[in-house]
Parts: structure tokens; sequence; C-alpha cells
């Protein structure tokens, strides 16, 4: 019986010469591979709606266990500034691969769905890809199984105070239990008020944040350490774009000793 559902390209890949395979996560059935015969043959009928970073409406034939299949595509949002941005596009790359980590195959989860989609909708937006990066990375951490505490201090809740990062008990700690945690992070309290904001707010409820590129820094830092103690992957998406963060940071070093030498 053929369906009809929304869902998120996820990646692409050749099969055999001309046909593909095709990762979506939809949204009433969870993610699905679907093979498309003659998917690399010139002027495929749904060769924009099967483009990775995009959004579309399908019809289509979904089985429970091995290949689905395609028959017709709509696009919904072609994220135009994700496609013709490389940085955005790394960004966006990135959390996709992501969410396909947090997701079991094939298991509906609309919680998931919709982060993905809010992160997509606003790194294609004049958001900072990098704090939307951070705001998904939090909100995924529950569906790797980790529960972390930003609500306030471990011991007390005191909120108004300058907050540190226990790695070891997956929470905030106040100036009077540092001493419960020897290896605390001696995080910048700034940032993890940052964070601490981001992690209790939908990604609708996220505009412009005044951040320092330190500040930044110290956030992506701890996140780092969090998904490094706990999650423990390590995806080629996110090696690609901190090499390519290193290289814009040097480019626009150089035009700006450029201009200052003219």
């Amino acid at each position: 019986m053929q369906e009809r559902f929304d869902g998120i390209v996820l990646f692409e890949r050749k099969y055999k010469e001309n046909d593909g395979l095709v990762k979506i996560f939809t949204e009433p059935f969870g993610t699905k591979m679907f093979f498309v015969k003659g998917l690399y043959r010139p002027n495929h009928k749904l060769r924009s709606q099967l483009l990775p970073l995009t959004y579309n409406r399908y019809i289509g034939t979904i089985h429970a266990d091995g290949l689905s299949f395609l028959q017709e595509g709509e696009t919904l949002n072609f994220f135009r500034q994700i496609q013709s941005d490389y940085l955005r596009q790394a960004y966006a790359t990135y959390v996709t691969q992501l969410t396909d980590a947090a997701l079991e195959d094939a298991e509906p989860n609309p919680a998931v769905y919709q982060i993905l989609l809010g992160a997509l909708e606003a790194i294609n937006q004049d958001l900072d890809p990098a704090i939307i990066t951070l705001h998904t990375e939090l909100h995924l951490l529950k569906f790797f199984g980790i529960y972390w505490n930003w609500q306030g201090c471990l011991y007390c809740q005191v909120t108004d105070q300058a907050l540190d990062i226990s790695l070891r008990q997956q929470g905030l700690l106040c100036p009077r239990h540092f001493d419960k945690d020897a290896y605390r992070l001696h995080a910048d309290p700034r940032a993890v008020f940052a964070l601490r904001i981001l992690a209790s707010r939908p990604i609708g409820a996220i505009q412009r944040m005044d951040l320092s590129q330190a500040t930044l820094a110290q956030m992506r830092r701890i996140v780092d350490e969090i998904y490094r103690e706990y999650v423990g992957i390590r995806l080629r998406s996110k090696r690609y774009l901190e090499e390519l963060k290193k290289s814009e940071a040097l480019s626009q070093a150089l035009l700006a000793k450029r201009k200052k030498n003219q």
C-alpha cells in the first residue's frame, strides 16, 4: 500500500552503476532506506527531492524490513542557504549525522524529528550555526541515554551563582560544593550560563545570542567533553567541520592582516 509522508534526507549513496540508496528520516516511520532506480541518470524526476539536507513530502511504499520505495516527491524546504554556504552545510551535515546516530532505524521518534527539522530551519536562517549546533547536541543527549542536570547545583539547587561542570556527576556545582568533585572543569561561568539557557529552551525560542568567541569556544569545549565522556562517538562530519573552522579562522586572520598592512 502506498503511503504519503514527510521526511528529511539524511544521506545518499550509489548502488550499482546508476541506482541509489537514500536514507530518509520520515516523520511517521522513523529512518528508512529507500532504493531509487536510475537516481544518477540525467533528469531523474526525484533528484531535487533526494538531495541530502532537504525536507520533502513523498508518496511511496514502506516495508517494515529491507528497502522501501518512492514514487513521487514534492519539495517542502530546499534549505537554500544551507545548500549554497559550505560552512552552514558542514554544520547541518554534522547535526544530521549526529541525529541519525541517536536513532534506532525504523522507529518513529517525533521529538527527535522536530529537533532536527528545527535545527535545519534555524541554520538555514541568519542564526549562528555554531549556537544552533550546540543547542541540538544538548537536546539530543537524552536520546543517547544521558540525562544531564542543567537546572542548578546538584546539592543545593542554587541557580544564581557561578556554576561549574561536574562530568562525573552529570550536572552543576555551586562554589559551596566545588569540593564535591576535584575534577570539575573549571569552566567559564558565562559559558555554563549560556549552555543552561540553550538546554532549557526549544529551538523556536532561541534568538540571537551576543556571545564572544571566547565564550563560544568554552561552550564548545564543555559539550565536547560531555560527548567524549558519555556518548563516545566521533563522526567524520565533526572532524571535517573542525578542520573547516580552522581553515576559515586562518583565512580571516590573513585577510585582517592584509587590511591592516594596506
